[in-house]
């Protein structure tokens, strides 16, 4: 399981809701001073931080989806790997690594390495 980039996601949320509680309780402070459009505009900030994270993982995490899909069609016999090893590799490096695989699949220097799937992976995530 890729715990690295989990971590990371944590710790950048943990960080984001600790400075979105602390924005919004500084708000109030500016909607009942001299300069309310500031406490507006932290109230309308919050918001955007959250929910743009929230897009952020769930676009991430459906692009994992979809490059674990395109890994196993052409490996089916991987079906074991969790999706959390695709967080760190988009669709598309998957479908352009198993395209570069189709061609050096005739090479015979290729063919003297013996590269797994797994392998394959790595290779992607080290680009």
């Amino acid at each position: 399981m890729n715990l690295k980039t989990i971590r990371k996601w944590l710790i950048v949320g943990a960080a984001e809701v600790l400075l979105s509680l602390v924005l919004l309780s500084v708000a109030p402070i500016f909607l009942n001073s001299n300069k309310p459009a500031i406490g507006f505009a932290i109230w309308l900030a919050v918001p955007s931080l959250l929910g743009s994270s929230g897009l952020y993982v769930g676009l991430r995490a459906a692009d994992a989806k979809k490059a674990r899909t395109l890994f196993l069609k052409r490996f089916p016999e991987y079906d074991a790997i969790a999706l959390a090893e695709f967080l760190d590799i988009s669709s598309q490096q998957v479908l352009e690594s198993l395209e570069m695989l189709d061609v050096l699949q005739s090479d015979p220097d290729f063919q003297a390495l013996h590269l797994t799937p797994m392998e394959l992976l790595k290779g992607i995530k080290k680009r």
